[in-house]
């Protein structure tokens, strides 16, 4: 094992997905999100577990390749602080069966409010693959437009997530929130993240709407969603066929506004987000400033320009076919003539 080159990792969140190949063969991908240090310390995971008896060590896949991890990608800062790490490989199972993968790795971030001495706990996540007996084989599980990282406000209404979930075989979705655990199960003296007298911490179990009113404390807080596939047999009647144990990480801060915006982020409006197809821009408030506007994709790559120089008012909306864009998540970028840079996520299923 590699702990010794992890005593400064800082683990936020992360999950297991797999993809079906051929046969028994399958695609699996680690991802995590830490804290993002250096010197890096996330060039390499180890002891994963693929559930039939074997393990192994994976170098990072995504990002830029050419930077100080040998033999591994840099990953992908996807906010001030925080980096996604993905590690991707092919495994090969035995036959159908039922396996469980697993990864452990050491630290937690310090100071998690809801999971006591956080800095001392090992991560631990799974994800449950059931091979059926019939067929080639055949199962690949839900994937997510959302990154688990959620920033919230304190005392400021209701904190929502949804990990927009989307199963590429068709098979319905459940969802649920378990306890975080270690690499020895359970982590002793967790709790649920705490709404105060009156409040309600829950997940709708079937949109998968994570709904936490009212953050109490500010702070950082960590919760498992488990995402179930079922599938329908041939009479009708659902199985299990698999799950993915999602640690996700909870960010409450004090804020000055609804989800820390400033008043230069307010004046436009976009709709309906997430977005399939058609997005429509609008302005706040009267203004005859002159935009141009980028999609950026979450490695900071200007993929398309949607307008430049155009005008909008609350009288004239702006639409933008988003149809040849990737499903994912993206910034639009608008740049003022007036020098107002405002920036908003957007997610594209």
């Amino acid at each position: 094992m590699f702990y010794s080159l992890k005593l400064n990792a800082a683990y936020r969140a992360g999950n297991i997905t797999y993809s079906w190949l051929f046969g028994y063969t399958y695609q699996i991908k680690f991802t995590t999100y830490t804290t993002d240090i250096m010197p890096d310390p996330y060039c390499q995971i180890d002891s994963i577990c693929f559930g039939d008896g074997t393990r192994g060590n994976l170098y990072r896949n995504n990002g830029p390749c050419s930077g100080p991890c040998s033999s591994a990608c840099e990953g992908v800062v996807i906010s001030t602080n925080i980096k996604m790490n993905e590690y991707i490989t092919t495994h090969t199972y035995p036959g159908s069966g039922n396996y469980m993968m697993c990864l452990n790795q050491p630290n937690r971030n310090a100071g998690v409010i809801n999971l006591p001495n956080s800095v001392n706990q090992p991560m631990a996540f799974y994800s449950y693959l059931v091979i059926p007996t019939f067929g080639s084989g055949k199962n690949t599980s839900s994937v997510f437009a959302n990154h688990p990282i959620v920033s919230g406000c304190l005392n400021n209404g209701c904190v929502t997530y949804n990990p927009s979930a989307t199963d590429l075989d068709g098979d319905s979705l459940s969802y649920e929130t378990q306890m975080c655990t270690s690499n020895t199960g359970t982590v002793a003296g967790y709790s649920y993240p705490y709404a105060g007298a009156g409040g309600t911490f829950s997940i709708n179990p079937i949109t998968g709407l994570l709904s936490w009113c009212v953050p109490q404390y500010a702070g950082d807080y960590n919760v498992v969603i488990k995402i179930t596939e079922w599938r329908k047999d041939d009479d009708g009647f659902y199985y299990m066929v698999g799950y993915v144990e999602r640690d996700t990480e909870l960010s409450i801060g004090i804020c000055t506004g609804i989800n820390e915006t400033t008043e230069k982020e307010n004046i436009i409006s976009v709709s309906p987000n997430p977005v399939t197809g058609n997005l429509t821009l609008s302005l706040n408030q009267n203004s005859d400033e002159l935009f141009d506007i980028d999609i950026i994709d979450l490695t900071g790559r200007k993929i398309k320009t949607f307008l430049n120089n155009e005008s909008l008012s609350k009288e004239n909306k702006v639409v933008l076919n988003l149809e040849t864009i990737n499903p994912g998540i993206y910034f639009l970028q608008f740049i003022g003539s007036n020098n107002t840079a405002i920036t908003k996520k957007i997610i594209k299923q």
